[in-house]
């Protein structure tokens, strides 16, 4: 066969490449904006039913964010300023930063870099889109984080069972993500059943992270459903706790647990390796081995309920008292 003309083939791309197998290893891994929670530059979904303290768990993580203090014991690994996208509810959200910056002890006076823009935004309007993008760089800020609240709210008209309407939407989230070289955070509903996020699958599909909030009884529930490119976070347990000065802050549930709610063989096993193992910690057999007025089966009992509580983490092959409850 006659090869083409020159002037006849398709240019390439100048910027085009092929990488082999070892040059594939010097290209950077993915980094996290929030310790093996959020991937920095990436796309995620906070999805939970209405009430359940999606807005006010927002609020904190911005705060964290932007003050550099961890997340409920996740390092903040790229502490910078975010901007919150107010689609519904600008009010509601200034209530949940004032308490968040309150119980942190920030004034609210002075700026901490967790910005708002209280305009709807449509993710299926390219214009708008790319006005917004446009908007935000002219305001000459850098951001880490765009949180848009709530995704319903983003795509006023849209069906959110469409695959076009989802991909649609998803793809702009993606265009602000590039555009100014941040995380962008949807928050959003689950369906009917409470099951999964409301809304066509290739949502999820686009997603690097998939976040879940359910409230059970008093305590709420934070758990990853999708992590692109690691391994899920631990879920978390929080509890709404009410400000002496007004507004709630969502707080671990085992920092607002009283010891008395154990058992006295629970507390005996924990105090055990409170006051003996508090630097260090201890493997399960030294720490077993120091309860010795402790049955067998009672203390793995004992150990297994206060994992559970999180009262004590792993760190590695040892064992140890969570930070926060040292003082129990």
């Amino acid at each position: 066969m006659t090869p083409l003309p020159v002037a006849s083939r398709a240019k390439v791309p100048e910027r085009w490449c092929l990488l082999d197998d070892a040059e594939l290893m010097e290209v950077p891994d993915p980094e996290f904006l929030i310790d093996a929670v959020a991937p920095r530059r990436g796309l995620g979904v906070l999805y939970g039913p209405s009430g359940a303290c999606k807005t006010t768990l927002v609020a904190g993580l911005m705060i964290a964010l932007a003050t550099g203090r961890d997340w409920f014991g996740h390092r903040i690994c790229r502490p910078g300023q975010s901007a919150y996208v107010a689609t519904e509810d600008v009010a509601g959200f200034k209530v949940r930063l004032r308490a968040g910056k309150l119980a942190a002890g920030l004034s609210l006076a002075d700026p901490i870099g967790v910005f708002t823009f209280p305009e709807q935004i449509d993710l299926r309007d390219a214009s708008g889109v790319n006005r917004f993008i446009q908007f935000v760089r002219d305001a000459d800020v850098s951001l880490e984080l765009v949180v848009i609240d709530t995704y319903a709210g983003a795509t006023p008209g849209a069906s959110e069972n469409s695959s076009e309407d989802t991909t649609i939407a998803m793809a702009a989230a993606q265009q602000i993500r590039d555009a100014l070289s941040c995380a962008v955070l949807l928050v959003h509903h689950t369906n009917a059943g409470g099951t999964r996020e409301r809304g066509h699958s290739s949502m999820r599909g686009a997603a690097d992270v998939m976040i879940s909030v359910t409230p059970v009884d008093d305590v709420v529930h934070v758990e990853c459903s999708k992590q692109r490119n690691g391994a899920p976070f631990a879920p978390l347990r929080l509890k709404l706790m009410p400000l002496p000065e007004g507004g709630c802050v969502l707080r671990l549930a085992e920092d607002v647990l009283a010891t008395s709610a154990l058992t006295p063989i629970q507390e005996k096993v924990f105090n055990v390796l409170r006051e003996n193992f508090a630097a260090q910690g201890a493997t399960k057999t030294e720490w077993r081995a120091a309860c010795h007025d402790v049955a067998e089966r009672s203390f793995h009992r004992a150990a297994k309920i206060l994992g559970e509580r999180g009262l004590v983490t792993a760190a590695g092959s040892h064992l140890k008292v969570s930070d926060g409850n040292a003082a129990l």
